[in-house]
């Protein structure tokens, strides 16, 4: 964004906040504020880092202690945190940023949380809301653009561009908001693609999925053939198994899975309901005692049967599959 020289300017920030006991992202309130501006070139014009005092929670929980090194006595003696954002708000001003950008989605509801603190003493929270509003969580556009397969911890992925903090430790306002600034300048200005430690990284996501897919796959079927086949299905199983039909496998799999599996979890209910909605994966198995019509009018097919008859209900899903593929 171009700010009052003329120059476009990035902004990138991080925030720690209360944690421990029990205090979730929507009860927690800013401990720190870390914000890196540069310009289109990558070169940092500003950084700015300061810790709060909450209202609500001032004395830091152990957790807390260990995961941001923060000391009692500097949050004791910090103002709060609309004074702090504040400052932000300045320096917002300053290079005309519109736009803020975090890793993840924690940071914007956990402003909201310190937001509503603020309201509820009655005290001043105009600056936290100022930033809060330009939030841009970047996590799932920058993991699309590296073509990674799920998110990366941002210092494992920062570390694999070469960033080391120059002191203190990840879990700091302002070394992870570096983090973040080194990661995307990498991605603009660096050849990642045939980075090593990024290729790594990368193999190794890969790998990790595939092997959490394959031990699924075969929870999955397992519970599948626990029971064993009626003679139709029998017949039908054997049939795509010799021709080698991966996905109607897969998918007689999983229909199976579906309904003994809530068998199992229901094993007092003699009548359940086959419940299908429009992605051919969201797929539910009620058991009679607890389905609710209102919650399902948006399903595409609901059939009720016998729990002794289940299989036929998979083999009227599986055939339908089918036909439906053949007019596709």
């Amino acid at each position: 964004m171009k700010g009052k020289d003329n120059q476009d300017y990035l902004c990138f920030a991080d925030f720690e906040f209360t944690c421990g006991k029990g205090i979730s992202r929507w009860k927690c309130e800013i401990l720190s504020v870390g914000l890196v501006i540069c310009d289109n070139k990558y070169r940092i014009k500003e950084n700015f880092y300061c810790t709060c005092r909450p209202n609500k929670s001032p004395e830091l929980t152990e957790e807390c202690k260990k995961l941001t090194l923060l000391k009692q006595d500097e949050i004791d003696n910090s103002p709060d945190s609309d004074d702090v954002m504040s400052a932000a708000v300045r320096l917002v001003h300053k290079y005309n940023i519109k736009k803020i950008f975090v890793w993840g989605n924690f940071d914007k509801p956990a402003l909201k949380s310190d937001i509503r603190i603020h309201n509820k003493i009655k005290k001043e929270s105009m600056h936290i809301s100022r930033i809060c509003s330009i939030i841009l969580d970047i996590q799932e556009e920058t993991i699309k653009k590296m073509n990674l397969p799920q998110a990366v911890n941002i210092e494992e992925l920062a570390g694999a561009f070469g960033f080391v903090p120059s002191s203190g430790t990840f879990h700091n306002a302002l070394n992870d908001a570096l983090a973040l600034f080194t990661i995307y300048r990498s991605i603009y200005t660096t050849d990642f693609e045939n980075n090593e430690n990024f290729i790594k990284i990368k193999n190794e996501r890969t790998e990790k999925i595939e092997t959490q897919k394959r031990i699924i796959e075969e929870k999955r079927r397992t519970i599948a053939l626990s029971l064993p086949l009626n003679e139709k299905e029998k017949t039908y199983y054997d049939k795509i198994c010799e021709n080698n039909s991966e996905e109607s496998i897969s998918e007689f799999i999983f229909l199976r899975y579906k309904c003994i599996s809530s068998i199992q979890r229901n094993p007092d209910d003699l009548y359940f309901y086959f419940v299908v909605f429009n992605d051919k994966t969201n797929i539910k198995v009620v058991p009679e005692s607890k389905y609710e019509t209102d919650k399902n009018r948006s399903a595409l097919r609901v059939e009720r049967f016998a729990k002794a008859q289940f299989g036929s209900v998979v083999l009227r899903e599986c055939y339908f599959r089918k036909k439906l593929h053949s007019i596709i």
